[in-house]
């Protein structure tokens, strides 16, 4: 231990004398630790932080699947049934949906997101109140019964300042009296990914009395597949062994009700891997080891830029070492001096790093991803946060550490204490040992420089793509009057008002509404079944997603027809109903017909069917990177829905409108909530639109930054370095006759050959790993030969310009000076 604080304060005492290097140091392995820690607190938040539950690796998240459709699907009511009540590997199967909802408390409504769930929900995760109790087993068994309500913590906390009072009080959830009986723990915030429940309800009270509304049909249509299941594994069940006894429920499930679970199966996956959605396909796994494995670039360029410089130390100090060495210091008495150094200069640069990494946790927390919706984006530094600190600095002292510290422990005392010149093996070996840390430097960045110009180049082109409509001079308003009470004929009556309050406004060009808006986070899909195809027995209808809108929708947005008519006031409540398609969907069905007249429908094969009226061009609908996809419009007079965005089309900055257009729809609708009130390019900025690319583009320009930064050094101090070893030998050949041109080559050859091999080498790994970045890219292919070409010119230049000024100062060396001197 004496030994251990000893080797402590020389360390300290070497870093003091050499404050230069200390900061440098210190200031580069920061930078790299801060890289590092940012990105696997971003991974961790999304992916490995458990659920806040008891044994939460007994959670898993159960995906339907169907041999006849791609994709993973949620369960219908009645089939979430057959498998809680089928499997023996859960102990507790239970299921939830999000909607979203009107909170009335006071004659003061709120916009809320809503988990209704089912009534074995709270047990089978081991929930715990912070006030009150939760929703129990005995509750939520007869549709219609048992109206009580859960209040998540935080919106406990943001509406009702956590008044305890609150509970036992009554509440309107969309117009419906409901008790609040409880408020969930403060750590608790519901099963969706990224999101902060704002309260819960039991499933049994989503009912209402019109037997065609969707609400009705949970109950018991095996096609109204609206529930994510999840299941608590039985103690000592592995994943394994639960997904190996699906398939026979699976089977018998599908022989019982052939028609709508005809080639049926189940996936099983932990909680952790089914975020955001359980699918094998899922890209959030690939894309965290894609930007974990840049952030280890970073911080192995650190490792390779200290690594060089103390190589350069572990020479000028080479000597001190033989000294110590003469006097009795074995080599495992240096190298643990060394590593000594290395391990504190570590500490300090990752005890920086991991303040720079808050910091840089807590700004990307709070980042607003285009939504009112409570999003929870926790990427704070944890436990597991600290533990992979601890281990890149443990990892980062050893490695820039070991290669110094093992050469310096060999030096030979009799060739140090009598070495006569520079260019001695010792020496070249040295040289070597550099030169390969810059190969590897310029590799990196070479690797960094790219995937930052691949996410450059894919944001430019997502920004440029033909979107299918035109978002500029867009103002977005959601509105829910179902929120205030407001039935469907007396809601149908309020909308209209508010649309031509709208339009009168000077300065707005058309008003629309509908349900789902383009690259949002809210969709809705069906299965259809079409009148002209004759349907099997047993044959499994597939699912398209569609819109709710009102006939100014394809005007407003811009969306041009390829032929057909749009919606009209004609296509009313009681006309023959109607749809139009995108031109995916009339080339994926009527291949070889026009599919103008056509009729499809979502009820059965028996109908009824709607007539296909128009066609429209392709759009983007959940995904910039999603390949084209069929879709589908129904008019709102036709499938009534309350809750609605109201798109306004504008002359003027839309966003200028904003507060009369808020005060027209209060004059028509008092009280009714008002949310996600911003422009269309604003809306477009979430996750769904530009976001990941706006981020990732960012992300990597900062990482592929401090990489070329980091190798322009090093490229700088090899050369340099090498240079001044060569300093006899660049005198000699200036005074037989070299010249200045003759000396600048001769150094430039050096250094870039180093570089040369460095690129190559970056072009190799490049080429094989930017392929993992296949679905984050738009527009441009993985490989883009001009982001290569481009990149690589880029590090040439820069490169070269650190070789040339060390190259400059050596043909200016004096031939007599270094003779004398020698």
């Amino acid at each position: 231990m004496r030994n251990c604080l000893n080797d402590i304060r020389f360390a300290l005492r070497t870093l003091a004398k050499n404050p230069g290097f200390a900061v440098i140091g210190i200031v580069t392995l920061a930078l790299g630790m801060a890289a590092n820690t940012t990105v696997f607190s971003v991974v961790n938040g999304f992916l490995l932080r458990p659920l806040p539950v008891p044994h939460p690796e007994q959670i898993t998240v159960l995906a339907l699947k169907q041999s006849s459709v791609a994709g993973t699907y949620r369960f219908s009511y009645p089939t979430y049934e057959d498998f809680r009540d089928q499997t023996d590997s859960f102990r507790d199967v239970f299921a939830y949906r999000v909607s979203l909802g009107g909170l009335t408390v006071d004659h003061k409504s709120d916009h809320c997101l809503i988990s209704r769930v089912t009534n074995n929900y709270f047990t089978s995760l081991e929930v715990k109140p912070a006030n009150g109790r939760l929703i129990l087993p005995s509750e939520g068994r007869v549709p219609g019964g048992d109206p009580v309500l859960v209040l998540g913590y935080s919106y406990w906390r943001r509406r009702f300042a956590g008044d305890p009072k609150i509970v036992g009080q009554r509440v309107q959830l969309n117009d419906r009296p409901f008790t609040v009986i409880g408020v969930t723990s403060r750590e608790f915030h519901g099963t969706y990914p990224v999101m902060d429940m704002d309260a819960y309800v039991p499933l049994s009270a989503e009912t209402g009395e019109d037997p065609d509304n969707p609400v009705e049909r949970i109950w018991t249509s095996r096609g109204y597949r609206s529930l994510t299941v999840m299941g608590r594994l039985k103690p000592g069940v592995t994943i394994e062994q639960a997904q190996a006894s699906l398939p026979v429920v699976a089977d018998r499930i599908a022989e019982a009700h052939p028609d709508t679970e005809k080639g049926m199966s189940v996936e099983l996956y932990p909680e952790r891997l089914a975020r955001p959605e359980p699918d094998a396909k899922n890209p959030i796994p690939t894309t965290s080891i894609a930007f974990m494995s840049l952030a280890l670039v970073v911080l192995l360029v650190a490792c390779f830029n200290i690594a060089n410089v103390l190589l350069v130390r572990a020479t000028v100090r080479q000597r001190e070492m033989v000294i110590r060495a003469a006097l009795g210091a074995g080599h495992g008495r240096l190298i643990r001096q060394y590593l000594t150094e290395s391990l504190l200069l570590a500490l300090l640069g990752g005890g920086a790093g991991l303040v720079l990494a808050s910091w840089a946790s807590g700004f990307l927390s709070s980042l607003s991803l285009g939504t009112d919706l409570p999003l929870r984006l926790d990427f704070r530094p944890d436990a597991r946060v600290y533990l992979f600190a601890f281990v890149a600095v443990l990892f980062t002292g050893l490695f820039v550490g070991m290669m110094p510290a093992w050469r310096a422990s060999r030096a030979n005392v009799s060739a140090v204490l009598h070495e006569a010149g520079r260019g001695s093996s010792s020496g070249q070996r040295r040289q070597f040992a550099r030169s390969v840390l810059v190969v590897a430097q310029v590799a990196g960045s070479l690797v960094l420089m790219i995937v930052a110009g691949l996410f450059i180049r894919s944001l430019d082109k997502a920004e440029k793509m033909n979107l299918g409509f035109n978002p500029e001079h867009v103002l977005d308003l959601a509105v829910d009057v179902a929120q205030v009470g407001y039935k469907e004929p007396r809601a149908r009556e309020a909308y209209r008002d508010i649309d031509n309050r709208i339009r009168a406004l000077p300065g707005v060009a058309s008003v629309a509404e509908a349900f789902t808006v383009p690259l949002g986070y809210v969709g809705a899909d069906d299965r259809i079944w079409i009148q002209e195809h004759p349907y099997v027995a047993g044959q499994q209808p597939e699912e398209i997603a569609f819109n709710q809108i009102t006939p100014a929708y394809f005007d407003t947005l811009q969306m041009p027809l390829l032929g057909g008519r749009r919606f009209s006031d004609a296509d009313a409540e009681k006309a023959p109903p109607v749809a139009i398609i995108n031109e995916t969907m009339a080339k994926k069905f009527w291949p070889n017909e026009d599919a103008l007249g056509k009729h499809f429908g979502t009820k059965g094969a028996s109908g009824p069917f709607m007539e296909v009226v128009g066609i429209v061009h392709d759009a983007k609908y959940q995904s910039l990177v999603e390949d084209p996809r069929a879709f589908y419009y129904v008019p709102f007079e036709q499938s009534y829905n309350s809750l609605r965005t109201i798109h306004v089309r504008t002359s003027v900055p839309p966003e200028s409108l904003a507060l009369q257009i808020q005060s027209v729809i209060h004059e028509a609708v008092p009280d009714v909530p008002i949310t996600q009130v911003e422009t269309m390019n604003e809306a477009l900025q979430g996750a769904n639109g530009f976001f990941l690319f706006r981020f990732g583009a960012q992300l990597t320009s900062t990482m592929g930054l401090l990489g070329v930064i980091l190798a322009v050094v090093g490229i700088y101090s090899v050369v340099s370095y090498a240079a001044t070893q060569r300093t006899q030998e660049i005198g000699i050949r200036v005074a037989m006759g070299a010249s200045p041109e003759d000396i600048l080559k001769m150094v430039l050859r050096q250094g870039l050959t180093v570089v040369g091999v460095g690129l190559a080498v970056g072009l190799v790994l490049a080429l094989a790993g930017t392929r993992v970045l296949s679905g984050l890219t738009v527009g441009i292919k993985p490989t883009d030969p001009l982001t290569f070409a481009v990149v690589v010119c880029l590090l040439t230049a820069m490169a070269l310009f650190a070789c040339w000024v060390p190259a400059h100062r050596a043909t200016r060396i004096d031939p007599l000076t270094v003779l004398r001197y020698e």
